[in-house]
């Protein structure tokens, strides 16, 4: 993936001409489009645009960066649907980080298209009306009676122009203000599959992720960190280390992680083999303090020891402990989950090179902002001072939104005098986090005639963006993946923040990988309890339009009201993620003394549909990662992570996957977010399973699925 950059603008301009640019402008809303003529695209400074050239060429600037999601044939989609153009006609390119032209630029959350789709369709439709206008006005006609197809605009006669014919008529016009939308029925590219531009390029090759980009002139580096996480460096024997061929330094750094500092020594070397060999030889002294104490063990002791206390309400409505005092039959359950790795294929890697009056980054990153941003202040440079040079990613999940990696190339890069590579072993990535949060959620309930009256949700945990200080209120990050759209009369959600030295950070879903699991399990348990379908429990409690509607539907593919299958278990489980809701329905069977999920059916109701292979591959994608994170699950022993490597933290093996189906309901909606919405599901509806074919309970995750029977 190639970010464009001012000298290629020139190019491209040269070629071509003249260009219309169409685009928002840079005001503090951002929201008024505006378009501009010009012969040098690099003088133009608006919020995310499009070009067209009079050579007819198409070019979208493309502000977000591709780890796998799918945007970078997503948003040209978009555009390409109001604009009138094929896909093959658009040309996608990479912008640099600037947050004053683009905003912000970093993906998580799944909110690329939701952020992006009304700006999108209004840039290509106001781009079709110029170039209409400038067809009428040169034919001496009316716009209406003017249509445009395939880049071109024909007339009732049948005479065409192609839009380069246009151009420079068209950037004569003003952009309309509220250009008119297609409605979803005209739609011929949204909605329907298309292939992925850049899927080619990851198959034959081509494509640049960070770890593959070399800078003249950089020394590489491995970074030997505290197993321990916040220990600190005493000594280490520098002197022999530069013994060894290649090496060139050895030099201690840091990193920042959510308020704490994290210690390291690095070995900086011609070539990446040589830095490694030179920290096989590194011996470090580490002051760990008493950290070693920690354990899985006293985790769990504090956690359940701090479920006592009442913590923080962060939803509630009705009066539940008024229920609880007054009842004599409170139903309760507990349910544990472990810290988790993020685990990219493509391992940690940054190289940056900072100079006295300028500063570079190359690599890939879910936050180029971010970086910029934090070398500038780092090392008082202005931002214009600041190139970032950002690339595919072989994967993020979360990990990528940090600059931590970053960090220490650019610290090395100062002491250093030159260009450095930092790059992470899969050990470092798995022994050094920052991990998913491990949590412990207590659910309560009373029922009363079949009916859920009081529930309480209280969620003991970490929150990430509350690691230091003596600030101990929850926030509501907390009860994310908690479905409070319940007819439930009495609900309250409570959070218990804890502290701890294991750094965390966002992992796919964030606490929707963890909450659900509990709530959706917990229902189920009051279902039973109440001598009632489990599915149709929830429909019972819910006159959510969009949770009913995925529910039905699942409940339908999968025959759900048909007589059970001999030597079958089944579960539900229903959550909205990043504005989609997402319903499940796993088939479980038994073999030996193990349990087996065969079948995984799935819909999915995410509003306006861009790529339906796109979405199916994401959905495939996130419960393959879920899957993964309930038959594995990291373990803290002596203070540190004990599964250093995919020996002892296995990834899904393809042998292990179940046959995957999913449906994409049709809506008006606008379009949500696609990429987590699969993975919140997988942990309760298999668990909700494997009760309905053992009569097990699972409160607890990892599950070893070869000894539940």
């Amino acid at each position: 993936m190639e970010t464009i950059s001012r000298r290629k603008f020139i190019q491209l301009s040269s070629l071509a001409g003249t260009y219309l640019v169409v685009g928002f402008g840079t005001d503090a809303s951002g929201s008024k489009l505006i378009a501009r003529s010009t012969t040098d695209i690099s003088k133009i400074e608006l919020n995310q645009f499009i070009s067209i050239g009079t050579d007819g060429s198409i070019i979208l600037l493309n502000h977000r960066p591709e780890m796998g999601q799918g945007t970078f044939q997503s948003i040209p989609m978009i555009l390409a649907e109001e604009l009138e153009v094929r896909m093959d006609q658009i040309s996608i390119q990479q912008s640099e980080a600037n947050a004053k032209l683009f905003g912000n630029q970093m993906v998580v959350g799944s909110r690329s298209i939701q952020t992006e789709f009304e700006k999108l369709r209004k840039m290509g439709a106001a781009a079709r009306e110029m170039l209409k206008q400038a067809a009428a006005n040169r034919w001496k006609i009316s716009i209406s009676e003017c249509t445009a197809t395939n880049g071109t605009v024909v007339n009732k006669s049948g005479t065409v122009l192609t839009y380069g014919n246009l151009v420079v008529e068209a950037g004569t016009l003003s952009p309309p203000e509220n250009p008119p939308l297609k409605s979803s029925k005209e739609f011929k590219i949204l909605g329907k599959s298309s292939a992925r531009m850049d899927i080619p390029l990851k198959t034959n090759g081509a494509a640049i992720f960070g770890i593959d980009v070399i800078v003249p002139g950089m020394l590489y580096a491995s970074v030997e960190r505290s197993p321990l996480f916040l220990g600190k460096v005493k000594s280490f024997n520098k002197e022999e280390v530069l013994k060894v061929p290649g090496v060139k330094h050895v030099l201690q750094t840091e990193r920042q992680v959510y308020g704490h500092t994290r210690e390291g020594v690095a070995v900086l070397a011609d070539n990446y083999w040589n830095a490694l060999q030179g920290r096989k030889v590194l011996k470090v002294d580490w002051d760990n303090q008493k950290l070693a104490e920690v354990s899985n063990k006293t985790i769990l002791a504090d956690s359940y020891e701090a479920a006592k206390t009442d913590g923080d309400e962060l939803f509630g409505k009705g009066d539940v402990k008024k229920v609880f005092t007054s009842s004599t039959n409170i139903i309760e359950a507990t349910y544990e989950t472990p810290y988790q790795a993020h685990v990219p294929m493509e391992p940690m890697n940054a190289i940056v090179s900072i100079g006295e009056k300028e500063a570079e980054f190359w690599g890939s990153t879910q936050n180029p902002n971010g970086i910029r941003s934090y070398i500038s202040k780092k090392y008082n440079l202005p931002e214009d001072a600041v190139k970032i040079n950002y690339t595919f990613m072989g994967g993020g999940f979360g990990r990528r939104s940090m600059t931590d990696v970053a960090e220490e190339a650019a610290d090395l890069s100062k002491k250093s005098g030159v260009p450095v590579k930092v790059m992470w072993t899969r050990e470092d990535d798995q022994t050094q986090g920052p991990f998913r949060a491990c949590s412990l959620n207590v659910c309560r309930a009373v029922l009363d005639k079949g009916m859920v009256i009081a529930l309480e949700h209280k969620v003991i945990a970490q929150e990430i963006q509350n690691q230091t200080g003596s600030d101990m209120k929850a926030g509501r990050q907390l009860m994310g993946g908690i479905n409070t759209d319940f007819l439930i009369p009495n609900l309250s959600v409570k959070g218990v923040l804890r502290k701890r030295h294991v750094p965390i950070s966002y992992w796919r879903a964030v606490y929707h990988s963890t909450n659900p699991f509990a709530h959706e399990c917990f229902i189920d348990e009051l279902a039973i309890k109440a001598g009632k379908d489990p599915l149709q429990f929830r429909l019972e409690m819910l006159d959510h339009p969009r949770y009913r509607s995925v529910l039905q539907r699942v409940a339908e593919k999968t025959n759900w009201n048909a007589p059970k299958k001999k030597g079958v278990g089944r579960g539900v489980a229903a959550v909205e993620r990043s504005g989609a809701y997402f319903a499940m329905v796993v088939e479980v069977k038994q073999e030996g003394k193990g349990i087996v999920p065969f079948k995984i059916t799935t819909v999915i109701d995410l509003g306006i549909c861009i790529n339906p292979d796109t979405v199916r591959a994401q959905t495939e994608g996130s419960i393959v990662m879920a899957l993964g994170a309930v038959y594995a699950g990291l373990t803290v022993k002596g203070g540190a992570i004990v599964e250093q490597n995919f020996n002892t933290y296995p990834l899904l093996k393809i042998n292990q996957c179940p046959e995957i189906e999913t449906h994409i309901l049709d809506s008006e909606a606008p379009p949500d977010g696609a990429g987590e919405a699969g993975l919140p599901t997988v942990a309760p509806a298999l668990a909700n399973a494997i009760f309905d074919l053992t009569g097990k309970r699972i409160r607890k995750l990892p599950i070893d699925m070869n000894s539940i029977v």
